[in-house]
């Protein structure tokens, strides 16, 4: 039996020194604060070592610094073993409390020296004790507080843990729920069923029970995506298509088009080289050819140039004469707008009056120098101031009649020149017109023979075949192209049959291969087996040593090996944990009494330790068996490779011809389409060279009958024109004449209104001076008036002579100007005409004369230059040939053959179509690998199909779309289809087993469950509390519920699992469907739960209460809270805690021993002295010690030790043992 037999607490919680025994019943009295709480969480604590859960409220001290407020302060527990004892010391370290284990039973003096001081120094406190009992252990500071309550409840299975596996009140891995319950008594918490279901799950057995829902992820999520691809395969979309077959169709004939584009390549290259020949053979005759079209060329040429040099001298001439005549007359017009802007009519009109001012600015000087003489006589001065201004009035008026004279005389020479100019011009004009009618004359009789030439032209166009050798080139083709069809189907049909015969060896010596690997690992693993069975063995007796008779041995009876262990069964007697040995003490070296001598007996005894030395041979041979196993599997997978690789190369050589010759076949109907259509284009080239030939030839008939009548037309325009031409010649004869003469005319008339003006102020100036004369007379002086006036009349002269001076050049400028070009413009403006009418004349000669010589040099000019053209065609093919195999791209070194093909295309139609080829090749390739993408992309990294993760390289896409090819053309989905079924149908399978392995406890669940209601109802001493009942209920769990309909459905249809086809479109489909329902459900649960590890059995089911207390029941809940009044609800969580207490008690004790647990019940006196007697009897019976405190005693009788607590004049608590009632 082991139990806490006492708490010691030393300067611990206000209380100086106290030692409570609570080895049974224990019962705390004392008013409110001394401390009766106190001392139940310190019992408490050596359960759940656990602070925060001891009820200590918020605003009080912590544990640690009310337990252990100084370094001398202790709290002793004293646990009770079955021959021994130990204690456990807690102390504070590094601030908060730690325990330490001591083999051996408390002593005061350890703490306590003999002036009642406890020892603050741990080493002085080990020193005592190592005094006291040398052979004591003490364990290192356990600051863990897990660690701790692993060693008192026993989880130490672990290495590290066996040092502390004499410290264990019980051995369990599963003792968690223990301590908790056991505070739940204490802090009387609330009733939870999944509390109670962990409890009573722990106390059935030590193994967890639990189905891996980590394992079903991997297992599941790879259902998902491998059943999700083959479906991919099988599943039309809403149109009825699958879309991965078309896809997949669309890379086999985007591949097989791009296998003919390369053939179709490799074939122009060909064609290149034997192009390449033909054009070095045909340089040589071209260049023949040229020189003799050259030769032609030059001759035209010579007499195009002598035509065009004397069209050239004479248009020339023309065209000079006629830039000469527009200048001048542009000229005219520059200058016209000059002499109208500088307003040169008033200009000459001043400077014509130059000697009429000269002289009277003379006559004015002397008048005035006159009138400013004082030494003359008055009479005289102004008499000959009078005779001053009628002389100069008379030279001013010869002056300008001489002028007058001389403008009519030139007047007189213009006419007569005018006249001769009209005449010359009328000659001109008739002999022009003249020579224009001989030119049309000659353009009818030409016009006369090219429409006759048109006409037989005609006749020609409609008797030849242009296009003959085009035509018959298509058509031999498509005869040619129609026996190509029918060989490479041969070929074809023949290819296959290659490739099944290969395919069908290679599966020959893969299964071969594979029944002598077969044949190796079932030996392997027959033994393999053999030593699992013998470890299972040796593991089964390691694992019932511990509690063993061998145990019991080791430590009772040593030497035991020699004796007991020769003759006593290895299984039977030494391993077997039910024997309850005990030392006989006078029958040492005897069998039952008798003695036998056994040192002959050569038994091998196998210890523990010799069982661990087999056990790790066998596991090593073991493991030397599953690495021959993993080696074989490697040779296995090595060799079947090679097979599979040796075929699939051959099988890959033919499939490519195959698939190279079906891209052929499927070409040919497009090739066969491509010809027809350029025959038949060529065809209709044909007529419609006629139909453009006939109609250009009509097209110029019509031309050469129009031309006809407008030449007709040009006659009569030119005789009308001609006529016109002289009227126009007189009229502007006429006009120009009319024109000069009222230029004199008005030039004229300013003259002889200058004379008038002139005498007029001839008059004025001789009144002036008399009237001057006669004032001078009068007066003694001059008359200063006068003089003002002549001074200023002379500044005026002075000033408009300055403007004369200014302006003469102008007008000397204009005057030439005149002369030069405005006189001349009238017979400039008709020679402009005669000379443009010779141009156009000229230009008509020439036309004439040069269409004949130029359409002689333009036919020859066509030859010569078809044949440059086809000769610099040749070169510029040559260089774009030689361009062509200098690019890499487009001409790599590893392309290059030296085969020939025969073609009439040359070099650059062949790089012209060989460039597009292979530009439609890097398309087409483009355009496959998009297919391949598309189709490559409807499957993951982790495809069912080991399609690769990625495609880089060209010869990746390549060889994807061969193995597709070879994928879809032997139908190896149907492969995957059954593979997958049989692979899955093993998941719905485990699943089910799992499950059933996780509810198989449900009996022993039930039964717990019943003998702990039977158990209430045979030992329930509390009469208030009529019943307390648990029952189970479906697990509302629906991950659980969904596994437990998965194992319904697998039972249901567990003849057909094993041969299930998920895929199967048979009578099985309804079952096949629920089947892919079931575990993507499973999925679907999975993923909403992405943190649930596992199911546990505490899964599986329900838990629900009732308690019945008098005329209250509560009902069936699966939490309970509060149960009537608070001493009623204390009493039935207590009573529920203690039962599923005793459920672990009861089960551990078969196991490891009885044990003895205490649960705490604070302030007790809130139940009927009659309840706390039926409670203590209820906790009793079931060997569960209570601790309870209240203010008062009662029911002493029931307890084996009353405290009294109080508190002396120091506020330290005194516990002082009242009653001690002996067992």
């Amino acid at each position: 039996m082991r139990y806490l037999n006492k708490v010691i607490f030393l300067n611990s919680a206000h209380i100086p020194y106290a030692e409570i025994r609570v080895d049974g019943n224990v019962h705390f009295i004392g008013t409110q604060g001394v401390g009766k709480s106190t001392l139940l969480r310190a019992i408490l604590f050596f359960y759940n070592a656990d602070k925060l859960h001891l009820g200590i409220p918020k605003e009080k001290q912590n544990f640690d610094a009310f337990y252990l407020p100084y370094a001398n302060s202790y709290i002793v527990y004293e646990v009770v073993r079955e021959n021994s004892a130990y204690s456990v010391v807690v102390s504070k370290s590094m601030g908060r409390a730690a325990f330490r284990l001591i083999d051996a039973p408390y002593r005061k003096a350890w703490f306590v020296n003999d002036r009642h001081e406890v020892s603050a120094d741990w080493s002085e406190v080990r020193t005592r004790i190592l005094e006291s009992d040398a052979r004591c252990t003490i364990t290192p500071l356990v600051t863990s507080y897990e660690m701790f309550r692993d060693i008192i409840f026993g989880n130490n299975r672990k290495p590290d843990m066996v040092s502390y596996r004499k410290f264990a009140i019980v051995e369990s891995s599963k003792y968690q729920n223990i301590p908790r319950t056991i505070q739940h008594v204490f802090l009387n918490s609330r009733l939870d069923a999944d509390f109670v279901k962990d409890t009573i799950i722990q106390s059935m057995n030590e193994e967890d029970v639990s189905i891996d829902l980590t394992y079903y992820r991997s297992q599941i999520e790879a259902f998902e995506q491998e059943y999700d691809d083959v479906m991919r395969w099988l599943r039309p979309n809403k149109n009825g298509e699958i879309v991965v077959r078309k896809q997949a169709e669309q890379v086999i004939q985007r591949y097989r088009s791009l296998l003919y584009s390369q053939k179709q390549l490799e074939e122009g290259r060909a064609e290149l080289n034997y192009a390449e020949k033909a054009a070095h053979d045909m340089l040589p005759v071209l260049e023949e050819q040229i020189q003799e079209a050259e030769e032609k060329r030059a001759r035209l040429a010579r007499l195009v140039g002598e035509e065009r040099g004397k069209y050239s001298a004479e248009r020339d001439k023309l065209v000079r004469r006629e830039g000469a005549i527009s200048d001048d007359l542009k000229r005219i017009r520059e200058k016209r707008l000059y002499y109208e802007k500088e307003g040169i009519e008033e200009v000459m009109r001043r400077v014509a009056s130059e000697a009429a001012l000269l002289h009277e600015q003379d006559s004015l000087k002397q008048t005035y120098a006159e009138l400013t003489a004082t030494y003359r006589d008055v009479l005289q001065k102004y008499d000959l101031l009078v005779g001053k201004v009628e002389a100069a009035f008379t030279a001013f008026e010869n002056e300008r009649r001489k002028a007058v004279l001389a403008r009519e005389n030139e007047l007189n020479v213009w006419r007569n020149e005018l006249y001769a100019r009209y005449r010359e011009q009328e000659v001109h004009v008739r002999n022009m017109y003249e020579e224009r009618q001989k030119t049309w004359n000659e353009n009818r009789i030409r016009l006369t023979e090219e429409i006759s030439a048109l006409r037989q032209q005609k006749i020609r166009i409609q008797l030849t075949c242009h296009f003959e050798k085009e035509t018959g080139d298509y058509q031999e083709q498509l005869d040619a192209l129609k026996d190509e069809e029918r060989q490479t189907s041969w070929q074809v049909a023949d290819l296959k049959l290659t490739c099944d015969q290969l395919r069908q060896k290679c599966t020959d010596e893969i299964k071969e291969g594979e029944w002598q690997f077969n044949q190796e690992a079932e030996e392997l693993v027959r033994r393999r087996t053999a030593l699992d069975e013998e470890i299972q063995s040796l593991t089964s007796l390691l694992d019932r040593w511990k509690g063993s008779f061998c145990e019991w041995l080791d430590t009772h009876k040593p030497g035991w090996q020699e004796t007991i262990g020769k003759v006593a069964d290895e299984e039977l007697i030494l391993y077997a944990q039910d024997l309850h040995p005990v030392l006989a003490g006078d029958s040492d070296n005897t069998l039952f009494g008798v003695r036998v001598e056994l040192s002959g007996v050569a038994k091998e005894l196998r210890t523990p330790a010799r069982l661990k030395e087999e056990l790790a041979e066998k596991e090593a041979a073991r493991e030397s068996y599953v690495r021959e196993l993993a080696q074989l599997n490697g040779r296995r997978e090595e060799t079947l490779g090679q097979i599979k690789k040796k075929y699939n190369r051959q099988i890959r050589e033919v499939a490519d011809k195959q698939h190279l010759l079906e891209a052929q076949l499927q070409q040919i109907p497009a090739r066969r389409k491509h010809l027809q259509a350029e025959l038949t284009s060529w065809q209709r080239k044909e007529a419609e060279w006629k139909r453009e030939q006939t109609e250009q030839v009509e097209l110029q008939l019509a031309q050469k009958s129009q031309e006809q009548v407008r030449w007709e037309d040009e006659d009569k325009r030119l005789r009308a024109e001609k006529e016109k031409r002289l009227k126009q010649l007189a009229e502007e004869l006429r006009k120009t004449e009319k024109a000069e003469e009222e230029v004199v005319r008005q030039e004229t008339g300013v003259i002889h209104e200058e004379i008038t003006r002139q005498r007029v102020e001839m008059e004025t100036k001789k009144a002036e001076l008399r009237r001057s004369q006669a004032k001078e007379l009068e007066g003694s002086g001059a008359d200063m008036s006068v003089i003002t006036s002549y001074e200023k009349r002379m500044a005026d002269i002075r000033q408009e002579l300055e403007y004369i001076v200014r302006k003469r050049s102008l007008v000397s400028d204009f005057e030439k100007d005149k002369r030069e070009y405005f006189d001349r413009e009238p017979q400039l403006r008709n020679e402009k005409k005669t000379n443009d009418a010779q141009l156009e004349d000229l230009e008509n000669k020439y036309k004439l004369r040069m269409e004949r010589l130029l359409s002689q040099q333009s036919e020859a000019d066509k030859t010569l230059e078809a044949r440059r053209k086809e000769h610099s065609g040749i070169h510029k093919d040559l260089a774009s040939l030689k361009a062509f195999r200098a690019d890499e791209d487009l001409c790599p070194s590893e392309s290059y053959t030296s085969e020939m093909r025969p073609t009439r295309k040359s070099c650059g139609t062949i790089i012209g179509d060989l460039k597009s080829l292979i530009i439609s090749i890097h398309r087409e390739l483009d355009q496959f690998k998009r297919a391949v993408n598309a189709f490559h992309g409807n499957f993951t990294a982790k495809n069912t199909f080991h399609f690769p993760e990625t495609l880089v390289s060209d010869s990746d896409f390549y060889d994807f779309a061969a193995n597709l090819c070879e994928f879809v053309e032997d139908n190896k989905i149907v492969e995957y289809q059954t593979r997958i079924s049989e692979r899955y149908t093993n998941i719905i399978q485990r699943i089910s087993k799992e499950t059933g392995d996780l509810t198989q406890h449900e009996s022993e669940i039930q039964k717990t469950i019943r003998a702990i209601n039977e158990d209430f109802v045979r030992r329930n001493f509390a009469g208030v509390i009529r019943g307390i009942e648990l029952r189970t209920q479906a697990s509302d769990d629906k991950l659980m519920q969904l596994l437990v309909e998965i194992k319904q459905f697998n039972e249901e249809h567990q003849f057909n699992m094993g041969a299930l086809d998920l895929f199967s479109q048979d009578s099985r489909m309804e079952v096949n469907e629920k089947a892919v329902k079931y575990l993507y459900s499973f999925s679907r649960q999975l993923r909403d739960n992405p943190s649930r590890k596992s199911l546990v059995l505490s899964d599986t089911f329900n838990l629900q209460f009732r308690v019945k207390e008098n005329d209250n029941d509560t009902g069936w809940t699966e939490k309970i809270a509060n149960v009537g009044s608070d001493g009623t609800d204390i009493l039935v969580k207590a009573m529920v805690n203690i039962m599923l207490i005793n459920v672990f008690k009861e089960k551990a004790s078969r196991k490891f021993g009885d044990f003895r647990i205490h649960c705490m019940m604070d302030e007790i006196g809130k139940l009927h002295p009659n309840n706390v007697k039926g409670i203590l009897a209820f906790a009793n019976c079931r060997n569960i010690v209570l601790v309870n405190s209240s203010p008062t005693t009662y029911n002493v009788e029931d307890y084996r030790y009353t405290y009294l607590l109080s508190k002396d004049a120091q506020s330290f608590t005194q516990v002082v043992p009242l009653l001690t009632r002996k067992q």
